[in-house]
């Protein structure tokens, strides 16, 4: 069996994926469909968009895999038509390791070990593992040792009301449903206390409660705020500082009770490790659709060798990244909970034939072949800007 065609396309939805309650200066960069929202530095877009991946085989197996492009989707594109998608035409999609160490090496030397070259890599690499699966008839679970659970407990991330007793509600409806929750906030170390305490009020204490602060706060910000979510028990405090800041996040850690959760923007096992040694972390998030699975299953390893828990971060995501998360999450040792999108999963179903079940708070793990759910091209077509393929 060889790769004989590899296809990208930019997904694009008509709505923003919107977590974070800021508005205040939202203005569109010029030429641009990205956008700031104050006080957070990073971009958003108008519309939930995701760079998908469809390898082909000579035999007619199909795979899919998915990167995660907030921003810059075309960029993904570029890199898999560019670079990472030649690398692997005419080769066998059923050897996963040999294949992500042919993707990976291309640009090794030339420091191209992460970002978009890495998330490149991360969809074209999932959907290796997925022809794997569909070939041996098992799904990607099942290829990686087997699943230690059937369901996934989870969290949502972001609320959505515009006012603090709008939130409260939200948080205790997704309560009444058995999942936890994680506002993302980032606005200030008395406004941000504030609202986790009302949420933990609207919640109950017994709640599962976080809170991400979009790598908001300076240290001793972020110092005075988590002496304040010790009382609220939150679960963690996500992505408090500068992401390049290791020194700072270790700093935090001995400084507080609250466990400290990062990974969001790290790549490859090579990223994590200097995280773990320096002891900057109590929770590690690698993102499968930056990762991919063979990565995602790398960093796993680390983390249980360092006793770190894990909580698989999945943010702007469509039903493809989600399949393939919860299948690596199901056989996790170390696996703590489940971030997940509930609006990206009601956007994106329509994407696939067979849905992902939600039941009681907690993701059910599909067990079919590979990512267990079959994706219709077309659909997939029709929702993309920019579609781009190579055939060997």
């Amino acid at each position: 069996m060889k790769i004989s065609k590899v296809t990208a396309f930019s997904v694009k939805d008509g709505d923003p994926h919107v977590v974070s309650q800021a508005a205040a200066g939202k203005e569109n960069l010029p030429g641009s469909d990205y956008h700031g929202i104050a006080p957070h530095r990073q971009l958003y877009s108008n519309r939930s968009q995701a760079a998908l991946v469809r390898v082909e085989t000579d035999e007619g197996v199909v795979g899919w895999g998915e990167a995660q492009a907030p921003v810059g989707t075309e960029i993904v594109l570029s890199v898999i038509a560019d670079v990472v998608g030649p690398a692997v035409l005419g080769q066998d999609p059923l050897a996963t390791t040999a294949r992500h160490r042919d993707m990976y090496e291309t640009n090794r030397v030339r420091g191209q070990i992460g970002g978009y070259q890495q998330d490149a890599i991360a969809a074209v690499d999932t959907a290796l593992w997925d022809i794997r699966g569909r070939v041996a008839g098992v799904s990607i679970a099942d290829l990686l040792g087997g699943r230690l659970r059937d369901r996934l407990p989870a969290y949502v991330t972001g609320l959505a009301a515009p006012t603090p007793e709008g939130r409260q509600a939200e948080a205790a409806g997704w309560v009444e449903q058995g999942f936890g929750v994680k506002p993302a906030l980032g606005q200030g170390v008395d406004l941000d206390a504030a609202e986790i305490a009302r949420l933990r009020e609207a919640m109950g204490p017994g709640a599962w409660l976080a809170l991400d602060a979009l790598w908001g706060y300076t240290l001793p910000q972020a110092v005075a705020l988590a002496h304040r979510l010790e009382e609220a028990q939150v679960a963690f405090f996500e992505a408090p500082l500068a992401p390049e800041d290791l020194a700072g996040h270790r700093r935090l850690r001995d400084a507080t009770a609250v466990p400290i959760a990062v990974g969001e923007p790290l790549r490859t096992r090579h990223q994590f490790l200097p995280w773990f040694q320096g002891e900057a972390l109590d929770v590690a998030q690698p993102d499968l659709m930056r990762n991919g699975v063979t990565e995602t299953a790398a960093i796993a390893v680390l983390a249980e060798t360092f006793h770190t828990p894990l909580a698989l971060h999945a943010g702007v995501v469509t039903v493809v990244g989600m399949a393939a998360t919860w299948q690596v999450a199901s056989t996790l040792p170390g696996f703590a909970i489940q971030e997940f999108q509930p609006g990206m999963l009601d956007r994106f179903a329509p994407l696939s034939s067979i849905g992902l079940e939600v039941s009681g708070g907690e993701l059910v793990v599909p067990t079919g072949p590979g990512l267990g759910i079959d994706i219709d091209v077309d659909r997939v077509a029709e929702r993309s800007t920019q579609v781009v393929g190579l055939t060997a």
